[in-house]
């Protein structure tokens, strides 16, 4: 695009008259304008971006937050600096109250941040529910049940939230990760998984201080020779909202020697691709991740598995559910096997339903301490995990630690080879919405082929249909498309990078109780678990309808279903990352110096960094063209039948040359831009304001918007001061009518690659309903005659470039007439009806204008 400078330094260079000393001074303080002017408009930008991203419901990262205030800050700094040169030694206390508004945002920004105090390790004896900010959930919840309730959990102890703090801050970690972070492209899986191989690489390279590295080893001396699992525990893991259900590793059959090494395997593990997108989609905080590690005594188990003390479904209020399998229970979570399953119910005891799986491996730990798996057959493939008695006792202490958090549990336990109950984790469990069933007879009864699986295990309820992807390794993922069915044999947990882009999901084994099941739900994705042959039978076929009401899979999309689907809220509302940009919006975006002409309209005043744009650009108009080094010769009051309200400052060839140095007439105008936005501006009168019916603060704001000083013939004291800079073939017009700000630009030339117009509008005198009701209708005009257009609640930013001439000057013509008569429009854009009758009617008048036909155009009335 042609630059204002590269403008400006061509028609200054023909400029046949004025002293070089003057017109080098003339020149840098123009180029100072136009960079203050590029900032402001891109600070601004960045502002309206900023209230929409936290108004919308889009998935954004806090790198992405990060990156925008920076962008509004460091464009804000720039039009100081500008104004700065512009004026030496008047404007320098700006800098110290920039200074200050950046502190404050970047402390509303970084709530939360790390601790580094506090002690290393904690002992599991001195692990209680207060322990959560220094261990985690996980950690905190074993080590209340231990001391309240007597039952077993494994001994262990954790490093805590001070020695990852340390870590971080001692070793420069956290500020490489953060950097990491803001330099990688997140918004792919592929760019996720170079960031996480990048992260790995930093957290490998860390040497752990050493007050750290004692205090492990230490605590590891009492297992001797036992193996240890170590074992995520993050601030915030566990919790009822986000589980992170499988998103962070965990490392079995651990040496003591090794624990260290395991440590900074799971730290690694917050950062991975599933743990990262995760976070993203749920909108939480990869800043904020402090990650506490459980090193936990391994348990030989000869059977283990999950409790939930309520269905998740939200269905069967007095049901116990309990999935095992032989060996470790990691098999059940990790959805890598059949599991067997018990529904119990609450108060008798009584086993409701038994199925007891035909399973293939079990997990296990071998002599040498790593974990194996192991294959079944015979008998004991076919076998119960556990009797109904110990079911009945594994019940009996789930419902007590229920009762004890007074919520439903989430708990996962290990059956010891000397028989020994253990429980190694317990969580709240959250449960959905109970929803009516979907009946299904209706489908059958119009297509019976139709339906390709029935009876389906449901792990998260819900309706939904797409085309069928399956997934068979990690690679495909990064091919999956939006709306698609996940189909895949296992329920890995991997799958989760997933949910944020699928509409449903189908795996040949997993649980409810395991961990993709729990993403799942939290996610709102419907998920049936088929049963063997799924995958194959699936891959191929085409658009499915995933019933997870009523456990079927049908071909094509079933629109009966779909239309009684209950829909899921999103699970981005009112999130961290959300949250932490709603804290820094005060810091931004707010305007509170609005009057040029007020005493308190001093850099003192600025409250926000919006206020500062609003000081830096009032001025710097003013040092353009009312400052002190007598430039103020190259500025000349327009004049027509009746003085008017602009100014003009001709860079070269923009008007005829004339003796009077005080003022320009209309017809002294050379500038073809120029005339094209005037010819907009003024060749259909403006009707004036559109009636308002309102009182109070509305009448008041509709009286200041229409005075009829504000028109292109008046001048008054609120729409003053508004600049043509204009060269032969140049316009540049900043303008302000009333409670609206706007911009013109435009070159017309011989060469259409260096041809454009620009426009820019933002304000109002309404809500923002209708301001944005306002900018909508007239971005669908800008739309029509060939802008390229952007809106962001009340502010639009258009343009049109690499054309021909008279193209540029049919659009400077619109944007003229746009300019003047949509004044106050957003008074009464209330409702569609009136939006849609002063869009036909500027429409009316703009293809009037360009065709030249204006016969009775002036009698029309918007309602009449």
């Amino acid at each position: 695009m042609q630059t204002l400078f590269k403008t400006l330094f061509k028609c200054i260079r023909r400029s046949p008259s004025g002293q070089d000393e003057d017109r080098d001074r003339f020149l840098a303080k123009t180029e100072n304008f136009r960079l203050l002017l590029a900032a402001n408009n891109k600070a601004l930008e960045g502002m309206a971006q900023a209230t929409e991203d936290a108004q919308s419901s889009a998935v954004f990262s806090m790198a992405h937050v990060r990156a925008q205030c920076l962008m509004i800050a460091s464009n804000v700094r720039q039009m100081i600096e500008r104004l700065c040169l512009m004026a030496p030694g008047r404007y320098d206390a700006l800098r110290d109250v920039f200074n200050a508004r950046v502190l404050a945002m970047e402390k509303a920004m970084d709530e939360g941040a790390l601790v580094d105090d506090g002690p290393l390790v904690l002992e599991m004896e001195d692990i209680c529910a207060d322990s959560v900010p220094q261990t985690g959930a996980k950690m905190a919840m074993l080590g209340e049940v231990r001391a309240a309730l007597g039952v077993e959990v494994p001994r262990g102890f954790s490093i805590t939230a001070a020695s990852f703090g340390r870590i971080m801050e001692q070793t420069g970690l956290g500020d490489e990760i953060n950097r990491l972070i803001q330099i990688h492209d997140s918004d792919t899986l592929d760019g996720l998984r170079l960031l996480e191989e990048s992260i790995r690489h930093a957290i490998d390279m860390t040497v752990i201080p050493q007050d750290i590295e004692q205090a492990v080893k230490k605590s590891c001396q009492i297992f001797g020779k036992v193996r240890l699992a170590v074992r995520s525990s993050a601030i915030g893991e566990d919790s009822e909202d986000a589980s992170f259900a499988g998103q962070f590793a965990s490392k079995l059959g651990v040496k003591a020697d090794d624990v260290l090494e395991a440590y900074r395997r799971v730290v690694a593990s917050a950062y991975s691709s599933t743990a990262m997108s995760y976070r993203l989609n749920r909108g939480l905080r990869d800043d904020a991740v402090i990650m506490c590690v459980a090193c936990m005594e391994m348990i030989n188990a000869k059977a283990g598995g999950v409790v939930y003390t309520r269905s998740p479904m939200g269905r069967h209020d007095r049901q116990v559910l309990v999935n095992a399998v032989p060996g470790l229970p990691s098999a059940v979570v990790d959805g890598s096997s059949l599991v067997d399953s018990w529904v119990v119910d609450r108060e008798s005891l009584t086993i409701l339903d038994r199925h007891i799986a035909v399973k293939d491996v079990c997990h296990g730990v071998a002599t040498n301490g790593r974990i194996i798996r192991e294959r079944l057959s015979g008998e004991r493939s076919g076998a119960p995990s556990v009797d109904d008695t110990f079911v009945k006792e594994l019940v009996q202490q789930a419902l007590r630690i229920e009762r004890y958090f007074t919520h439903p549990q989430d708990i996962e336990w290990a059956l010891a080879d000397d028989g020994r109950l253990v429980f190694l984790q317990c969580r709240p469990l959250a449960v959905c919405e109970p929803h009516d069933e979907v009946p299904s007879e209706m489908e059958r009864t119009e297509d019976a082929g139709a339906i390709l699986f029935d009876a389906c295990d449901v792990a998260s309820p819900g309706v939904a249909g797409g085309p069928v992807f399956p997934v068979a390794a990690d690679e495909d993922m990064s091919q999956f498309p939006d709306g698609g069915v996940v189909v895949s044999r296992s329920a890995r947990p991997q799958l989760s990078v997933l949910m944020a882009h699928a509409s449903a999901l189908v795996t040949d084994y997993g649980s409810s109780v395991g961990h993709l099941a729990n993403v799942a739900r939290e996610f709102g994705i419907p998920y049936l678990i088929a049963g063997p042959g799924a995958f194959e039978q699936l891959s191929g076929v085409g658009v499915v309808t995933v019933n997870a009401m009523n456990g079927t899979i049908s071909l094509g999309l079933r629109q009966s279903q779909l239309d009684a689907a209950v829909t899921t809220d999103s699970v981005v509302l009112g999130n961290d990352v959300r949250m932490a940009l709603q804290r820094v919006l005060p810091c931004l975006v707010p305007l509170s110096l609005t009057d040029p002409e007020s005493p308190d309209f001093v850099p003192e005043n600025c409250v926000s960094l919006h206020d500062i744009t609003r000081f830096c650009h009032e001025k710097a108009v003013n040092e353009m063209f009312m400052g002190g080094e007598r430039l103020t010769s190259n500025a000349r009051k327009l004049v027509g039948k009746t003085p008017t309200q602009y100014w003009l400052i001709d860079i070269g060839g923009g008007t005829v040359e004339t003796a009077d140095t005080a003022r320009v007439t209309l017809n002294d105008i050379r500038s073809n831009a120029m005339q094209a936005v005037w010819r907009g501006m003024t060749a259909i009168p403006w009707d004036g304001p559109p009636p308002v019916a309102a009182g109070g603060l509305m009448a008041v704001l509709s009286e200041a918007a229409s005075n009829p000083a504000l028109t292109p013939g008046m001048a008054n004291s609120m729409g003053e001061r508004n600049y043509f800079i204009v060269g032969r073939q140049y316009c540049n017009l900043q303008s302000r009518f009333g409670f609206h700000f706007c911009t013109i630009e435009g070159f017309a030339g011989d060469d259409p690659t260096e041809n454009y117009a620009l426009f820019q509008f933002k304000g109002g005198g309404a809500d923002m309903a209708r301001r944005s009701r306002r900018t909508a209708m007239i971005g669908t005009l800008l739309e029509r005659h060939g802008f390229i257009v952007e809106i962001r609640d009340d502010a639009l930013f258009a343009r049109i470039e690499g054309v021909e001439a008279d193209a540029v000057e049919q659009a400077l013509v619109v944007a003229g007439y746009l300019l003047v008569h949509t004044r106050q429009v957003d008074m009464v854009c209330a409702d569609i009806a009136s939006i849609d009758r002063y869009k036909q009617k500027f429409s009316t008048d703009i293809n009037a204008l360009l065709s030249g036909k204006m016969t009775d155009i002036h009698d029309w009335r918007c309602g009449a």
